[in-house]
């Protein structure tokens, strides 16, 4: 009995609402970023980016009492519809050369922004329609994986990109 409340505690803690509502910025911005003027993007992303990377930082690890409760939510095709509409809003800057240290070298290579924006948002994403399924098995499997995957994903990419953001920025 004592682990189902402090479950509910983390799940609902200040931290776990503080990521919700960036992350629900973030997503609202790139669901419409084509409609977004090209000098908006680069420093709206710049400032949102950062926040999730600390917001990330600071999120709560959570026991799941049961794991039936997860589920992904964005499909194949509606990244790839996202991917490739970043790709055309960042026409010209989509591909930058970075060092990926999660490949175990210091060989820099060529990434794309679009497809590391997409996989931000597909992460986000999901947690958010998860977390908004309301019931606490849900939002311990959102909050679980959210954590995961922050360490193993979109939280390393955040650190990828913001570098190259901010050259970009001083474009502006």
């Amino acid at each position: 009995m004592n682990e189902y409340i402090d479950n509910e505690e983390v799940v609902n803690s200040k931290n776990v609402t503080e990521l919700i509502t960036v992350a629900a910025g973030f997503c609202r911005f790139i669901e419409k970023i084509e409609t977004c003027e090209a000098d908006e993007r680069i420093p709206f992303l710049q400032k949102m980016l950062t926040a999730l990377y600390l917001k990330g930082l600071l999120f709560p690890t959570v026991e799941v009492n049961d794991d039936t409760y997860n589920q992904r939510f964005v499909t194949e095709e509606e990244y790839e519809l996202l991917r490739v509409k970043l790709a055309n809003c960042f026409a010209d800057t989509d591909l930058f050369s970075a060092v990926d240290y999660a490949e175990g070298n210091n060989d820099s290579k060529i990434l794309s922004f679009a497809e590391i924006l997409a996989d931000i948002y597909l992460d986000l994403k999901d947690f958010l329609l998860l977390y908004q399924s309301g019931t606490l098995a849900a939002q311990e499997n959102a909050v679980a994986s959210c954590r995961a995957l922050f360490d193993s994903n979109w939280g390393y990419k955040l650190t990828i990109i913001l570098p190259y953001l901010h050259v970009l920025s001083l474009n502006f």
